[in-house]
C-alpha cells in the first residue's frame, strides 16, 4: 500500500509543475510539498480511510491539472480563449465505488469479520492501484504529444523538458491541423490518403512525398479498387496484410463501447465528453439524465449482411463512444472505410483520420475512405458516434487485400 501512496504522490506533484509550465495555476496548494504530501498520506496515526480520502482529493486534483493542460493546448491549437477552450474539455473524473468505511474503521475482535474486513482493504488497494494507473495514463497522453524521452531518463526531469520545449509543441501543433483538415469530410473527395501526415505527427519514416500528395484526388479506377463487396468481407482484430487472406476488407466486430451522454436537440455535437480525452474501461461517468455510465464489451454485427455495429441500448438525441484495439504484424498505410449513423469522429493513435460533417444520415458501408498509417504492434481506435433518432451505428473496415 506505501509504494502505491508513494507513486500517487509523485504523479500529483508531477502534474502540478506541467500545469504551471502551461501557463496555468496548478490546483495543489504553493507551499505544499511532494514530501509534505508524503507525510499526510504515510503518516502512521492516520487509517487506511484517511489514506483514501487523501488520495481520492489528489486524484480530482490531477484531473483538474490535466484538463488545465489540454484546455492551454486546445487554446493555442485552434487559436481560442482559454476560458472557452476549458469549457470544451470536460473532466476525466471517473466516478469511484464506494468504500466500506464502517467495516475499515472498526477494531476487529470477532473471527467471523475478518474476511469481510480482508476484502474492505483489498477493495481500497484495488482502487488506489487504479487511480495511479489512471494518472499514468494521463501522463502518457501528454507526453505523447512532445518528443521521446531518452531511455533512462527520471520521470520528472522527462516531464520539466517537455513541457518548457514550446518550439516542439508548436511544430507538432501545426502538423496536427493539417492532418485535422485532411481528416474532415469532403462531399467532393471520399477518398483521402492522411497516411504521411501522421507518420509526421508520430515521427515515423515518411514513404511517400508530401508535396506529391497535396490535392491528390483518385481517379475512377482508384475508386473502383476501393469497392466493398460485403459477400467477400472478414472479421478479425489481428491485421495480416496482403498476405494470403481470401478476404479483401476485414471490419472490426469487437469494441468497447459506453454512453448515452446527453446532446439535447444536438448541442453537444462538438463537445468532448470524457472518454475523448482519455480512455480508462473501468471508470465511470455520468451520461445522459445523470444515470452512470460505463465501458460495455460488444462483439458481433448487426445483420450477417452488413458490417455494421449498435451500442447497447441506444438511445435518441445522445453521444456513444466505441473503443478497440488492432494488431499489426508490420507497419503498414493502409485505407479505411467508414460508416455511421450519425455524425462519427474517429481517432487512429489519438490522431484524427475522420471528421464526418454534422448532417444527420443513415450508415454506408462506404460512406468515406482514408489512407491510415497504422504502427507494428499495438494500434488503438477510438469512435464517437452521434445518434439524432430511432437507429444507429457505425463500421471500420481495413483493406488488407489488394484488389486484382
Amino acid at each position: 500500500m506505501s509504494l502505491r501512496f508513494s507513486q500517487w504522490v509523485s504523479l500529483v506533484a508531477i502534474f502540478s509543475m506541467a500545469a504551471s509550465a502551461k501557463g496555468q495555476e496548478t490546483s495543489l496548494p504553493a507551499d505544499l510539498s511532494p514530501a509534505e504530501l508524503q507525510a499526510i498520506l504515510l503518516n502512521e496515526d492516520a487509517t487506511i480511510v484517511d489514506c483514501y480520502d487523501a488520495a481520492v482529493a489528489y486524484l480530482e486534483k490531477v484531473c483538474e491539472d490535466y484538463r488545465r493542460i489540454r484546455a492551454a493546448e486546445l487554446a493555442k491549437k485552434r487559436d481560442i480563449a482559454y476560458q472557452e477552450a476549458y469549457a470544451n474539455v470536460q473532466s476525466v473524473m471517473p466516478v469511484l465505488q464506494p468504500i466500506d468505511r464502517k467495516i475499515l474503521l472498526k477494531r476487529i475482535t470477532d473471527p467471523e469479520e475478518i474476511t469481510a474486513h480482508k476484502q474492505a482493504v483489498e477493495k481500497v488497494e484495488a482502487e488506489v492501484s487504479n487511480m495511479v494507473e489512471l494518472a499514468l495514463r494521463l501522463l502518457e497522453e501528454i507526453q505523447e504529444q512532445q518528443e521521446p524521452p531518452p531511455v533512462e531518463v527520471e520521470v520528472v526531469e522527462t516531464m520539466e523538458h517537455a513541457a518548457g520545449n514550446d518550439s516542439l509543441v508548436e511544430e507538432t501543433t501545426t502538423q496536427q491541423v493539417e492532418l485535422e483538415v485532411k481528416a474532415r469530410e469532403n462531399a467532393d473527395q471520399r477518398a483521402v490518403d492522411v497516411s504521411q501526415e501522421m507518420r509526421a505527427v508520430m515521427s515515423a519514416p515518411i514513404t511517400q512525398s508530401r508535396e506529391a500528395l497535396q490535392g491528390a484526388k483518385l481517379d475512377a479506377q482508384q475508386m473502383q479498387n476501393l469497392r466493398i463487396n460485403l459477400d467477400e468481407v472478414g472479421y478479425s482484430r489481428t491485421v495480416t496484410t496482403y498476405g494470403g487472406e481470401e478476404m479483401q476488407w476485414m471490419f472490426v466486430d469487437t469494441w468497447y463501447t459506453i454512453g448515452p451522454f446527453p446532446n439535447p436537440s444536438r448541442i453537444n455535437i462538438n463537445t468532448k465528453f470524457p472518454p475523448e480525452t482519455v480512455v480508462n474501461l473501468s471508470a465511470t461517468y455520468p451520461g445522459k439524465g445523470g444515470r452512470m455510465v460505463g465501458w460495455e464489451f460488444l462483439q458481433g454485427v448487426d445483420r450477417l449482411d452488413r458490417p455494421m455495429m449498435s451500442p447497447h441500448h441506444a438511445e435518441d438525441y445522445a453521444i456513444y463512444y466505441a473503443y478497440t484495439e488492432l494488431w499489426f504484424e508490420e507497419d503498414a498505410d493502409l485505407w479505411i472505410a467508414i460508416g455511421s449513423d450519425d455524425k462519427a469522429n474517429v481517432w487512429v493513435n489519438d490522431l484524427p483520420v475522420w471528421i464526418s460533417g454534422d448532417q444527420l444520415k443513415v450508415w454506408r458501408v462506404d460512406e468515406g475512405f482514408r489512407k491510415v498509417f497504422f504502427k507494428k504492434g499495438l494500434n488503438r481506435i477510438l469512435y464517437r458516434v452521434e445518434n439524432g433518432w430511432h437507429t444507429m451505428g457505425f463500421s471500420l473496415g481495413i483493406q488488407v487485400q489488394k484488389p486484382e
